[in-house]
């Protein structure tokens, strides 16, 4: 794993200076070696964290006679088949990396080799000879890759903050960014906080050539329904997963896995451990407030399957020390919580191994999260008559307190998240269950309403999904899971992991993101995931001899901490702080302080609108201070 970034200015040659401030950015993602490469009109940058081929993959990596250099993010899973295939065709390899497969292998099938890589992957690949400069990302979304384009330059990293470091002008903030951050908790692809930024989508391939840029999408090969028996696909599934783990082992360094006691990450444990002679490092995290500590459960699992565990403690303390550091690094606001225990985890774990296997996906796959079951409950719930459902049982649920500090507060605020869910539209109630913004604090916002944007993002993610599955999965959940694996997972889930893991310098892979198993699962049918009875119900039976009774009937409980109760206790004033400081004539600071003190009396759950607005806030704060934000940004487009 590692991070990349450069500078594509026709005419020109970018500057040594320019090429080490954007790669100091990301140093974090490749502490062991850098490289660079200079001829106009590009300048790449590398950082290594040595995975494969420690002694002889330096980058950037050419072909034989140098006329093709690349710098690539992630890993090629199916590296040693293509290698193969193009050392009979004659080609000469000087590395035993999966990085210098690309080199040839664009060498002999030009664009279309990004179609034939299986891995997660972000990339630069420099042509010499025809001038062009390509940059890709993998079909999962996996690796993120952004570009900045003003005009008169183009950037690109890993990450947003190289680019702030580069030549070109990042523009003003774009408002219908920070719209759609407030609606969702993060920004979605091809949008940036900057208006002259954008994200590449899971499997674009972006070229560059003459000054022109163009983009096309190789998402992978196409979803088929899959028709077999239950038997059949318990069997199947188990095979596809073996295989993708196996490949998720090649590693010349030690690895491990997140285990929060889960059934996915305990299936990717146990299935790690059937292939490995050594014990298994594990590694979780523990919170005091038991609502949200699932250390029990990752122990049970660790003995069960006989692992070298690791826990680690997550108080509010190390909370708020982690949070400047963490702030500092993002280049626009993100809005997951679980985004700092995920850090807490990565930087412990970071100290016994350089790799580490995750369960992220399995939820999206096969029907994990409390939202799929608020979907297929909904149709019955909108045969009550609409006057009955809005004047009645909605008003008497949302009478009562709301919290996450008990278990019967807990289910009120699922049950008042439910009840708001009452579209006819299958696009509008799935951002219903996903939106972290409330229509009835819409008075915060100054001159938008988060809700517009974030709506249209998830009708555009349905048609795009409705035009990827075969008729046969058009029902409203198996698209809604469409929806979450092709733009939820990318644009927050995997996000959340490539930050936490790699301002660790650790490599974190994500075996039910393979291709394979992906296509698969999305072609099963929706009964097979889940039912009135379970959800997940497929991968519980291809895998019940690897998870103990006590993981195998347990509820789900999503990875995440009390910063809700929190915000009302011991960060209480570092959330008021924060927002006394805000500058930004977005948001009316009053009003929040006002929505703030609603949440700590009970009356209302405002967590995640809450957090939102704390960490735009840091951000905001952090971005001012390094002269990146200026007055007139107050006044946007």
């Amino acid at each position: 794993m590692c991070g990349i970034s450069g500078v594509y200015s026709e005419g020109n040659l970018p500057s040594s200076s320019t090429l080490e401030r954007m790669n100091e950015c990301v140093k974090h993602r490749g502490p062991n070696e850098e490289g660079y490469f200079r001829e106009e009109p590009v300048g790449l940058a590398h950082r290594r964290l040595s995975i494969i081929g420690i002694e002889s993959g330096r980058q950037p990596i050419f072909n034989e006679d140098e006329s093709i250099a690349v710098i690539f993010n992630g890993e090629i899973y199916n590296y040693t088949e293509l290698r193969e295939s193009l050392v009979r065709d004659g080609h000469r390899f000087s590395t035993d990396t999966d990085t210098e497969v690309l080199v040839h292998l664009y060498e002999e099938e030009g664009d279309a080799f990004v179609d034939r890589l299986e891995g997660m992957f972000a990339f630069a690949l420099w042509d010499r000879d025809d001038e062009r400069l390509l940059l890709a990302r993998d079909p999962r979304g996996i690796k993120p890759l952004f570009v900045g384009d003003d005009g008169d330059h183009v950037a690109f990293g890993s990450e947003l903050r190289s680019l702030l470091a580069s030549p070109i002008d990042q523009g003003p903030l774009d408002k219908n960014a920070i719209s759609q951050y407030f609606a969702l908790g993060y920004i979605p692809a091809p949008n940036t906080v900057f208006e002259n930024v954008r994200s590449l989508l899971p499997g674009q391939l972006y070229t560059i050539e003459d000054s022109d840029s163009k983009s096309r999408e190789f998402t992978g090969k196409t979803i088929q329904p899959r028709d077999v028996s239950f038997d059949t696909a318990t069997t199947e599934l188990r095979e596809r997963m073996t295989a993708a783990v196996e490949k998720r082992l090649m590693s010349d360094v030690p690895l491990g896995a997140f285990l929060s006691g889960g059934i996915d990450s305990t299936i990717i444990v146990g299935l790690m451990s059937e292939l490995s002679s050594d014990p298994v490092q594990t590694f979780s995290v523990r919170f005091g407030e038991e609502l949200f500590d699932e250390s029990s459960f990752a122990r049970t699992v660790a003995e069960y399957h006989d692992t070298d565990h690791h826990e680690f403690t997550v108080s509010p303390e190390t909370i708020r020390e982690s949070i400047p550091h963490v702030v500092s690094k993002l280049g626009q606001p993100f809005g997951d919580p679980s985004l700092l225990p995920t850090y807490i985890v990565s930087n412990r774990a970071s100290d016994e191994v350089t790799v580490t296997l995750s369960g992220d996906g399995a939820d999206e796959l096969f029907a994990g999260y409390n939202r799929y079951v608020g979907e297929y409950y909904s149709s019955y719930y909108r045969k009550i008559p609409r006057t009955l459902r809005t004047s009645l049982i909605k008003p008497a649920l949302e009478s009562l307190p709301a919290t996450r500090s008990n278990e019967f507060g807990e289910m009120i605020r699922k049950g008042q998240r439910f009840v708001a869910t009452n579209a006819d539209e299958t696009a509008e109630r799935h951002y219903q269950l996903v939106r972290r913004s409330d229509d009835s604090i819409d008075d915060v916002y100054t001159g938008y309403i988060p809700e517009k944007d974030g709506l249209s993002a998830f009708r555009d993610a349905h048609e795009d999904a409705r035009n990827a599955l075969p008729k046969e999965r058009q029902d409203s959940l198996s698209r809604i899971l469409a929806v979450d694996m092709r733009f939820g997972l990318p644009n927050q889930m995997l996000q959340k992991v490539d930050t936490a893991s790699m301002l660790n310098s650790l490599e974190v892979r994500v075996p039910f993101l393979d291709q394979s198993v992906v296509n698969y699962a999305l072609g099963l049918p929706t009964e097979y995931k889940i039912t009135r009875r379970s959800r997940k119900r497929v991968l519980k039976a291809a895998f019940d001899d690897l998870l103990p009774n006590s993981i195998l009937n347990r509820e789900k409980q999503g990875f995440d901490m009390p910063i809700g109760e929190w915000f009302k206790n011991e960060l209480a004033d570092e959330f008021e702080e924060s927002i006394t400081g805000l500058e930004t004539e977005l948001l009316d600071s009053q009003r929040i302080l006002e929505i703030h003190r609603e949440h700590v009396t009970g009356s209302r759950d405002y967590e995640r609108f809450l957090w939102n607005a704390f960490v735009f806030a840091q951000w905001e704060r952090q971005m001012r201070a390094e002269g990146f934000l200026e007055i007139e940004d107050r006044q946007m487009n």
